[in-house]
């Protein structure tokens, strides 16, 4: 399915998903097929995840697991070449034909695909307190409803034990708000859920304005679902308008309460808030108003999907079937519209299967005017659950032998022991005493008329299709061996090779790469002052940053002291992961963590040292962890011993060293291991292998005094910059011989 790609190019056309619903996912999934030549595919979405709302009452029933109704936009956009930005979308520029976000830079399109779906209505109900709980965002909602039964048993305790006139064991009250396909099922698969996640006796019911329960079915489906929430002693309260939502439950319109402890919000399908704000034409009810070919009456190519669009010719319900038919006929209309040819007629479909979740193994279902229900019937739901969850499921990756491709980042750095070699034979003793100085300072040290000023250059291959993330994380990498040696970032001159392409595409794609940068810097207190550009093959990125110490003291490699305790800022594992997401293996709650972690800022940690004169320290970048520690024992002639137990890993980390996934650089970086002494047993735990991956945008490695190490771990946590964790000492060479002792 993985679209294959040549020589690294920036297309000339954009083609923009907003939301990736059935639909657009559809557009995802032929990408991978078929990619259009010389056309970018851009997808945002509000998570990393995409949940299928047909599996949520199966996973609620504890029928399969949560991962099964789950659609990972990451590795998914990874694997046919997407671009995925997860950032709020405040609005378009229609004339420009620009997406604009809430924070980051606007990108273009030629194409716009909308489809963020719908938002349980509310209908001007008046809600306060926290019993109320939407089942949209679907992504958050088993978590959100974790956390929402907690605060309702805390609540209901707290009524019982206030009311010392009632004897009777209290009762979770649950009131489930929609009579709908939704709300039915959620009032049949919950029970399960509840008695996992709750230890105290509860109740269920149903309110909905509808006259009758299920309107658009036909009777004798809906005599099937009362029979069973007769059974299951489920009372439903139709033609009930609810007023007003509290602690106390749901107030109607007759002036009757229904009490709650917890409200389960299903009802029918209202406009996200979202698209008043996109200035296209709407239909009566606030969607997006299109004609039969999925356009935007507009007439601008900007189409619109599943639930987000409403063709004013049609008079069809908000149902997901509909989107998913609608995914063949939007990839011909993409592609129609950005060769300008005409484009193909939706023809939605007169009736199709409904099946709805009892959650006891059986379904109801509901086929041109015929009911049936039974184990069946939900074997047949099940069927067609997984097969459409399958179509959007990325393989996990085989180690077959083959030449793993070149990590980009700073996995694509030149091996230690290759550039030495490399520098002693080019250079003779001039090198040794280049090499000499590395291994004493991170950055260079230049004496002026008006002071000592700080300077350092880095670049590497961009690991990101996203320039502004780039951006952000290249001025974070480029500024750490200034923040390293204890010095404020003043001024930056920029390095980039761009990749061939359209000339309004190298525009763009520039302009955002250094918006990002832009704002890192600026939070650093510095400002890019200059620098080149270049066309080339590949995208390469860097910055020559130049600043001042922030004392007399600054941190340096060699000044490490018996008993220091080593620190770490951040968490190790980023070479990895970025190894992994490069062969779209890592998972979307992985790769937050790993983004999370590149783009946290370390400037801080340099004014904390100065503060508490804190003297030895290095950033962990291309060599790993166990390189540059290596640099900083020999530099200062001790050794030094860490305990795997206390390193802080990235989530997903230890799965993927597990499965044989590692940065190419990775291997080199082991050439130091004849100064390493760990037991087979400690060399065969992933661990271990983290000591000698690359970190790119990593932390800080410290060498902390013990009576100043309580004071530094508070002030880090007092700035927070995120917590300084101590990892192992430093101790006495042996028998004059440096060592990493591995514990």
């Amino acid at each position: 399915m993985k679209s294959e790609t040549t020589a690294e190019t920036l297309p000339a056309k954009h083609v923009v998903l907003l939301g990736i619903g059935h639909t657009n996912a559809h557009i995802v999934r032929m990408w991978g097929m078929n990619p259009i030549p010389d056309t970018s595919l851009t997808c945002i979405s509000d998570n990393g995840i995409a949940t299928y709302s047909g599996m949520l009452p199966a996973v609620l029933a504890g029928q399969v697991p949560p991962e099964e109704m789950e659609i990972d936009l990451v590795r998914l956009c990874s694997f046919v070449g997407a671009r995925l930005i997860t950032s709020e979308v405040t609005g378009l520029d229609k004339v420009r034909r620009l997406v604009h976000f809430a924070d980051r830079p606007s990108i273009p399109f030629d194409v716009l695909s909308i489809g963020i779906g719908s938002v349980p209505s509310m209908d001007g109900v008046e809600v306060s307190g926290r019993s109320l709980l939407k089942i949209k965002p679907m992504q958050t909602f088993l978590d959100r409803l974790s956390m929402a039964l907690h605060d309702a048993v805390k609540r209901m305790q707290a009524k019982a034990t206030a009311d010392s006139s009632n004897q009777e064991s209290p009762l979770l009250k649950i009131v489930v708000a929609g009579s709908g396909v939704a709300g039915m099922e959620i009032a049949f698969c919950l029970p399960p859920f509840l008695r996992k996640s709750v230890s105290v006796p509860f109740s269920l019911e149903v309110v909905t304005r509808s006259s009758e329960i299920l309107q658009g079915v036909i009777p004798s489906m809906r005599k099937r679902v009362m029979d069973v929430l007769e059974q299951r002693s489920i009372p439903v309260r139709t033609g009930k308008t609810v007023l007003r939502a509290d602690n106390d439950g749901l107030h109607l319109n007759d002036g009757s309460l229904v009490e709650a402890d917890l409200i389960i919000w299903a009802t029918g399908a209202s406009q996200p808030e979202l698209l008043s704000k996109l200035d296209l034409p709407l239909d009566g009810r606030g969607f997006l108003a299109t004609n039969n070919k999925l356009q935007s009456t507009s007439a601008l190519p900007i189409f619109a999907v599943g639930d987000t669009g409403t063709i004013v010719t049609e008079k069809l319900p908000k149902a997901g079937v509909y989107a998913v038919r609608q995914g063949p006929i939007l990839w011909e209309n993409i592609k129609a519209t950005l060769t300008s040819e005409p484009l193909t007629t939706y023809e939605p479909q007169r009736s199709f299967l409904k099946l709805l979740n009892t959650g006891d193994g059986n379904a109801i279902g509901e086929w041109k005017g015929f009911s049936f229900g039974g184990s069946m019937a939900m074997m047949l739901k099940k069927r067609i659950d997984s097969r459409f969850m399958k179509m959007y499921r990325v393989q996990d990756a085989v180690n077959d032998g083959t030449e793993p491709m070149q990590c980009k980042g700073c996995g694509c750095k030149l091996g230690g022991e290759v550039l030495e070699g490399a520098l002693t034979s080019a250079m003779g003793s001039s090198a040794t005493a280049l090499i000499k100085r590395e291994e004493l300072d991170d950055a260079a040290i230049i004496n002026t008329s008006g002071g000592q000023i700080v300077a350092s250059t880095d670049f590497f291959s961009n690991p990101f299709d996203d320039p502004y993330l780039a951006g952000r994380v290249v001025a974070l990498h480029s500024a750490s061996d200034l923040v390293a040696m204890g010095a404020s970032v003043k001024a930056a001159l920029a390095n980039v090779v761009l990749p061939k392409g359209a000339a309004h595409s190298q525009r763009q794609a520039l302009h955002e790469l250094l918006e990002g940068a832009r704002l890192e810097f600026e939070a650093m207190g510095g400002s890019i002052v200059g620098g080149h550009t270049i066309v080339g093959p590949r995208w390469e990125v860097g910055f020559t940053v130049i600043g001042e110490p922030l004392s007399e003291a600054l941190l340096r490699k060699q000044n490490l002291k018996l008993g220091d305790i080593l620190y770490v800022t951040k968490p190790l594992g980023i070479g990895v992961l970025s190894a992994a997401h490069m062969r779209s293996q890592c998972r979307a709650r992985d790769y937050q963590s790993l983004i999370a972690t590149m783009l946290e800022r370390q400037h801080g940690i340099a004014a904390i040292a100065a503060d508490i004169g804190i003297t030895a320290g290095t950033d962990i970048t291309g060599f790993g962890l166990a390189g540059h520690l290596i640099e900083m024992l020999k530099a200062s002639n001790v050794s030094g011993t860490l305990q795997l137990s206390k390193l802080p890993i990235l989530p997903g980390t230890t799965q993927a060293i597990e499965s044989g996934i590692e940065s190419t650089l990775a291997p080199d970086n082991r050439h130091i291991e004849c100064v390493i002494q760990a037991t087979p047993s400690r060399k065969s735990r992933p661990e271990y292998k983290v000591l000698f991956d690359p970190q790119t945008s990593g932390g800080l490695l410290l060498g902390v005094r013990k009576e100043r190490a309580a004071r530094f771990e508070q002030a880090v946590s007092d700035a927070g910059i995120g917590p300084a964790v101590a990892i192992g000492h430093v101790s006495e060479i042996v028998a004059g011989q440096v060592a990493l002792i591995i514990d």
